[in-house]
């Protein structure tokens, strides 16, 4: 039976080297906010929560629909990734996995997803570990994909302390699932030189999800 996995995705920040909210990102002139969700869906998410800023809300509101199930304002985004982070799995279910994505990392692929959960669903104990896509050189990339049974584990985590420090903690239950040639989990878009270098690493076609 496939877990349900609820995906949060991370898209708040002010994109101040960017030039605009991350949120509005468009890549070969395509906006890839709703391709990213298509991409999750393919890739096995049940339902997706999205968390803006108001300033991001504010820029996308002209672009057309975000394809999320859920919409969350965070009135604070300046206090970090953690405090999307937190809201956007206050709805999570004790049922349901967790997936966690920063919409600033545009390329993935639902393949990519659907090789993590592959890989987690052969476990013994899938709902106790965390997995992530890394790099044949073992660099760590996103979504990060956080089995039922850390979830409560991940909200009591205090103040001050990330994503990072909570999997430092739990080390023991990292899956690393190594994608090779897919650099999308490992790309994400800070400034326009990444945005630039990232189109024409691509063909014109190559931002739809397969």
């Amino acid at each position: 039976m496939k877990s349900p996995i609820h995906a949060v995705v991370l898209a708040a920040g002010k994109g101040t080297r960017l030039g605009y909210p991350k949120a509005a990102l468009v890549v070969q002139d395509q906006w890839m906010l709703p391709v990213l969700m298509k991409a999750l869906r393919l890739g096995g998410a049940t339902r997706i929560t999205l968390v803006l800023s108001k300033e991001s809300q504010q820029a996308i509101q002209n672009l057309g629909e975000t394809g999320a199930d859920a919409l969350i304002l965070n009135p604070s985004p300046e206090d970090g990734r953690m405090s999307s982070v937190f809201l956007g799995i206050q709805s999570t279910q004790s049922e349901e996995a967790l997936l966690i994505h920063p919409c600033d990392i545009p390329l993935l692929s639902p393949d990519v997803l659907l090789k993590m959960r592959r890989a987690w669903q052969r476990e013994p104990n899938p709902q106790e570990l965390f997995v992530r896509p890394v790099t044949s050189a073992g660099r760590g990339g996103h979504p990060l994909l956080i089995g039922a049974d850390l979830v409560p584990k991940l909200q009591a985590l205090p103040a001050g302390q990330n994503l990072r420090d909570f999997m430092r903690q739990h080390s023991e239950r990292i899956l690393n699932v190594t994608i090779p040639r897919d650099p999308g989990p490992f790309l994400d878009v800070n400034t326009p030189e990444q945005l630039q270098l990232l189109e024409t690493l691509l063909h014109p076609d190559s931002c739809s999800p397969s």
